[in-house]
């Protein structure tokens, strides 16, 4: 037995190598239906940047040194990240998992649930990637992008989508009906959509309302992603994007362990 033949299994039988082998069944669905699955993440970010910043934004005035369309761009790529990460880790993860039976398939072959979790969790990420470069182009378009540092937010949105398709699979595998799915969005995801400096300062919040919305995930990524995209390089950078990380090993880790509850009961 040569090295590579020996290598090759053990690699096989790695977490990373399942999840890419779940990440690549799920681009395949997704490139099945590009039309239908993309048409609206590449024209929103134009609608959105277009009516909240210049259709709005002139009654609000600066931010700042900032226009208002400028503040907010960076916010609204954070939260495009997150949302389309946490839908598809969500509905779309619930739908494979309960009506369409994939998971169940997936435990016949070699990938176990840590897998499954690990690339719908990749698989998310790449979502947020595909939906902070549509924003990127919009915001580039309408000339909000004020630094050449605003290429390092589509890595940043891998990160983003990375801590929130994590979370978000926390809840897939320990939901009982897909109704749950409403609840996270209603009473988790949109107060923080709005209290985490996405469309105004967050010095304009109570300190104690500050204090708690830098607990949130979605504060930091907004953060960094604002900086970048201004050129507001801080070294508090470092420590945001270590607080998205923090967030999105410990999810994976509770993820990974309430499916596999889940699934091999």
């Amino acid at each position: 037995m040569t090295v590579l033949q020996a290598v090759v299994p053990a690699i096989q039988r790695t977490p990373v190598w399942g999840g890419w082998r779940v990440w690549q069944r799920n681009r395949d669905a997704v490139l099945r239906a590009w039309k239908v699955e993309f048409g609206g993440v590449l024209v929103e970010p134009f609608i959105l940047l277009f009516a909240m910043g210049f259709g709005l934004g002139p009654y609000i005035g600066n931010m700042g040194d900032l226009t208002y369309a400028e503040f907010i761009a960076g916010g609204v790529l954070a939260s495009y990240a997150m949302f389309h990460a946490t839908f598809d880790a969500t509905y779309g993860a619930y739908l494979r998992m309960e009506s369409h039976h994939i998971y169940e398939a997936m435990l016949f072959t070699p990938v176990e649930p840590r897998d499954i979790v690990l690339g719908e969790v990749m698989w998310g990420a790449t979502r947020s990637v595909i939906s902070a470069s549509a924003v990127l182009v919009a915001a580039t378009a309408f000339g909000l992008v004020l630094s050449p540092w605003a290429i390092l937010a589509i890595p940043v949105a891998y990160l983003i989508g990375l801590t929130f398709a994590s979370l978000a699979m926390v809840l897939t595998a320990t939901a009982t009906t897909i109704g749950a799915m409403n609840n996270f969005f209603t009473l988790f995801l949109m107060p923080m959509f709005y209290l985490s400096g996405t469309f105004f300062p967050l010095e304009r919040l109570p300190i104690v309302a500050q204090e708690l919305a830098w607990l949130l995930p979605l504060t930091p990524a907004t953060s960094l992603v604002r900086g970048l995209m201004t050129g507001q390089i801080t070294p508090w950078m470092f420590a945001w994007a270590a607080e998205l990380f923090v967030f999105a090993v410990a999810s994976l880790f509770l993820a990974s362990f309430f499916m596999r509850r889940r699934l091999l009961k």
